[in-house]
């Protein structure tokens, strides 16, 4: 029969365990070693007239020599490799392995610094600063469901300001979202979307991201009657009349939008300069438009005989 071990030996043992571990762990934080540790780079340019042409590298690795205690405190600050290119222009090479007072440290951490890992050495080409309002092109696919239609798509705000180098932002006109998929859909939605930002250079976005709004309607048919015809570009000394003089027009699109169509939306026309054809007798097609944002229309008849004669004087 086994002897019941004591409650109270198990509590002396553990007691005897976490003093060891302690008396350990304080004679190792108090030995020296060299840690590296990945650290920001933070770029400052207090000048407004100046730009950072291309993104710096995000991080430094760099190699610390302390106490134990001292590296370990490393992880509970922020340390950085801090550079002020305020009166810089142009080109300019830096050695990053050559300043390591830039490296910028709390008050509270007494490690030193031994060594810039990497990089060694950086090239930041500097810019003229300019601000620009673009206008938003939102990147999106949307598949409805059969019987809707996406009519249109609305962001806010409808543009953004984008900061950087002047070579680069003057020649843009407009800035893209990144590219969203949507799939089945049947009823409007907004979404929130990142704008895309470019990559072969230094830009900052305000804001980064939009509101789009996407508007989904059920589809739907309509027939406008008597919208008329109307001849252009007609000599001054011809008279024209389109035979017939009006048209019934036929629309495909979002419901909303169609429920409010009217006479008014649409403009059935025939350029007398570049559609007629002296001596020919066929029809001529005429031409159809509109504001309107829908997916489907045409003019019943399509073509009109034109009945075309001088004017007497």
């Amino acid at each position: 029969m086994k002897a019941d071990i004591p409650t109270n030996n198990y509590k002396a043992f553990f007691a005897v365990f976490v003093l060891a571990f302690i008396f350990w762990f304080m004679v190792k934080m108090n030995q020296d070693y060299e840690y590296s540790l990945d650290i920001p780079l933070k770029v400052t340019i207090n000048n407004e007239d100046v730009w950072l042409k291309y993104p710096a590298p995000e991080e430094v690795r760099v190699a610390f020599h302390g106490r134990g205690i001292d590296l370990l405190q490393l992880n509970f600050y922020e340390p950085a490799y801090e550079i002020d290119l305020s009166d810089e222009k142009g080109s300019y090479r830096m050695n990053l392995s050559q300043r390591p007072e830039y490296v910028n440290m709390p008050s509270e951490v007494t490690a030193e610094v031994r060594k810039i890992v990497r990089p060694h050495a950086i090239t930041f080409e500097l810019d003229k600063r300019l601000e620009k309002k673009l206008p938003v092109a939102v990147s999106a696919e949307v598949e409805t469901e059969p019987g809707f239609i996406w009519v249109k798509t609305v962001s806010n705000p409808d543009s953004i300001t984008l900061i950087g180098p002047a070579s680069y932002v003057d020649t843009l006109d407009r800035v893209f979202t990144i590219k969203k998929d949507h799939q089945e859909i049947n009823l409007s939605f907004d979404d929130n979307i990142q704008i895309h930002k470019f990559t072969n250079f230094n830009g900052e976005y305000l804001p980064e991201e939009i509101e789009v709004h996407y508007d989904i309607q059920r589809l739907a048919e309509k027939e406008i009657e008597n919208v008329p015809v109307t001849v252009d570009n007609v000599p001054e000394n011809y008279e024209v009349v389109p035979l017939p003089s009006v048209v019934t027009v036929y629309a495909k699109g979002g419901e909303k939008i169609l429920s409010e169509a009217s006479v008014k939306d649409f403009k059935v026309y025939i350029d007398f300069k570049t559609d007629w054809k002296q001596g020919e007798s066929a029809k001529v097609k005429a031409r159809l438009a509109t504001d309107l944002n829908i997916s489907h229309v045409e003019s019943r008849p399509p073509a009109f005989d034109l009945i075309v004669q001088k004017k007497r004087r």
